[in-house]
């Protein structure tokens, strides 16, 4: 059993320097990607399509929305309903009677930060 604890132990350690790794990878390839954005806006490309090594890079836009937190519902159903009591209660229900589930897991703590 120590054998396993031991490869836990590394394979969370090569996890998290991978991790690091693809952070590190994902700034630079955001910064490269406004750059881009930035000249095909400057530029009146963003009808063009472009083929570098093999690939079509194309300008694209679309929406996003906001994610429904517990805020957002709370703030639009006051603007909706008026009735701060009443929302109060509509989101007091909405907290207790979500979806849970138990998760079993094993975490790895440093020995020196307990």
């Amino acid at each position: 059993m120590k054998e396993q604890f031991k490869e836990l132990i590394d394979l969370e350690s090569e996890i998290s320097n991978l991790q690091n790794q693809i952070q590190t990878m994902r700034k630079r390839k955001k910064s490269v990607e406004e750059t881009i954005k930035e000249y095909i806006e400057n530029e009146n490309l963003t009808d063009k399509t472009f083929v570098v090594s093999n690939k079509k890079i194309k300008y694209n836009e679309h929406k996003t929305y906001q994610s429904y937190s517990l805020q957002y519902l709370e703030e639009s159903l006051l603007m909706l309903l008026k009735d701060k009591k009443l929302v109060s209660s509509i989101i007091l229900y909405l907290k207790e009677n979500r979806k849970t589930t138990l998760n079993k897991e094993i975490k790895i703590f440093d020995y020196n930060n307990e």
